[in-house]
């Protein structure tokens, strides 16, 4: 049985002789900021080793957790000996520290002694749940949390809203929340907590302009100004007001999600005969001197992403607008770029975006379309594929080299219902986080897999441990 088996695969161990025991194991924060840690992971130590097999005839073994300013954000090194010592640049480099912890125990409790220093090469490795086409409970997301913890991804995206429903409660528009298909603030205060103790970063999201079905329902006169089922599932751009409530929104998003560094602003397939169709859209174009709706787009991006920067956070969008002329969309919004049909890799990535790889080949999976995880395995974290004729990747991979300010990737699960969701997710998410973490592959696939196999078992233990039914 392989003696370091872990995924992602680390930068750096230097192997010592013997081997500790985590059975009377003492976990001392020496940073006060850390103390949310040690309770996560006793209960984790207790799920995989058992809570019954202390052992009084032998030493305690003291772990302390620090945060060592003279590390790098994410970087991270763990020495097992007499004591173990997990150290990290931040709060999230010292929980993903502890992980390594979890995947190296044996059954019985026991680590071999060694030294590991590792660091991902990029600092993105997401994972998106739909939350809106299919409902999710909130044990259902803690559980993704949880997966995202023990293979050291960063990020979770919410998928809040879409035509389906809308999930966020909000205080400013309290009958826009779809009936039984929302969550509670104390819910959503509760997740937003247990993420952050876990060093998960939740990127949440509102999708708009587009994908607005449900605003334009329930409030017709604000979102549609007053044309109703014309405006289909766009609100309307040429509405002051609409800004204005736009803006209520975010604010109460940035409230609720307070720790977020990263707000999702949607903003992809929107149609844009709606607004050529609407009346109050067209005469903002005129206002704005563009020639077409997607000038419209672009003002409602820039005004948006604003929105989001005045209250602290940075903006995200997805791949939607295209490339022509006209208003300028700062480089400093990060795109994640999923279809390259809209706006293709190469060129957002020429012009001067950050990109996050979200590929729908292989990085999707739906009721309908997954790649395997050796697929996935053999993708590259700057590598666009894509099975639809229409999209640029689909005969011809875009390939980017270094040059292009690729920031990671990101897993999405789309239309998938909650039952399904972790059996879809726990085999593929790791590989990719994989290829994220090592952008050069460091093992054949026959051995990832066997450690993939391996350490699913564990995974799966923790998860369903920790969030019982």
């Amino acid at each position: 049985m392989e003696k370091y088996p872990f995924i992602p695969v680390a930068k750096s161990i230097q192997e010592k002789k013997g081997q500790t025991s985590l059975r009377n194991a003492h976990i001392v924060a020496v940073d006060a900021e850390l103390k949310p840690i040690i309770p996560i992971l006793e209960e984790e130590f207790a799920l995989l080793i058992g809570s019954g097999l202390e052992r009084q005839d032998e030493e305690i073994v003291k772990i302390e957790l620090i945060i060592d300013g003279t590390l790098r954000e994410e970087q991270m090194k763990l020495t097992i000996g007499r004591h173990i010592v997990v150290q990290g640049g931040s709060y999230s480099a010292v929980a993903g520290g502890t992980v390594l912890l979890l995947q190296l125990a044996t059954d019985a409790g026991e680590v071999p002694n060694c030294i590991i220093e590792d660091e991902p090469d990029l600092p993105y490795r997401g994972l998106m749940l739909d939350l809106a086409r299919h409902w999710h409970s909130i044990d259902c997301v803690k559980k993704a949390i949880e997966l995202c913890r023990f293979y050291r991804l960063s990020h979770l995206q919410l998928h809040l809203s879409d035509d389906q429903s809308f999930t966020f409660p909000l205080t400013c528009f309290p009958n826009i929340a779809t009936p039984g298909r929302h969550y509670t603030r104390q819910l959503l205060d509760e997740l937003v907590e247990f993420a952050h103790q876990r060093g998960i970063e939740l990127v949440p999201e509102i999708d708009l302009p587009g994908h607005s079905e449900i605003l334009n329902r329930s409030e017709p006169e604000l979102f549609t100004s007053g044309i109703g089922g014309e405006h289909e599932n766009a609100i309307c751009l040429g509405n002051a007001a609409v800004y204005e409530a736009v803006e209520q929104i975010m604010s109460e998003l940035c409230e609720v999600f307070k720790y977020s560094r990263h707000i999702h602003l949607g903003c992809d397939e929107t149609k844009m005969s709606i607004f050529e169709q609407c009346p109050t859209c067209r005469e903002r174009m005129k206002e704005l001197e563009v020639t077409s709706a997607e000038g419209l787009l672009r003002s409602f991006i820039v005004r948006a992403a604003e929105m989001v920067e005045r209250n602290g956070r940075k903006p995200i969008v997805w791949e939607g607008f295209s490339p022509e002329p006209g208003i300028e969309i700062p480089k400093d919004i990060t795109v994640v770029a999923w279809e390259s049909y809209y706006h293709s890799a190469d060129e957002l990535a020429a012009a001067g975006y950050p990109l996050i790889n979200a590929s729908w080949q292989p990085l999707y999976v739906t009721p309908n379309a997954g790649w395997s995880p050796e697929h996935i395995y053999g993708w590259n974290v700057r590598r666009w594929e894509h099975w639809w004729e229409k999209s640029k990747a689909h005969l011809s991979p875009i390939q980017l080299d270094k040059s292009a300010n690729v920031i990671g990737a990101q897993f999405c699960s789309w239309e998938n219902e909650e039952e399904n969701v972790l059996d879809l997710l726990r085999l593929r998410v790791p590989t990719m986080v994989e290829r994220i973490w090592n952008e050069e592959r460091k093992i054949r696939w026959e051995q990832f897999s066997e450690r993939l196999d391996r350490l699913d078992i564990k995974a799966m233990r923790l998860v369903e441990g920790i969030i019982r039914d």
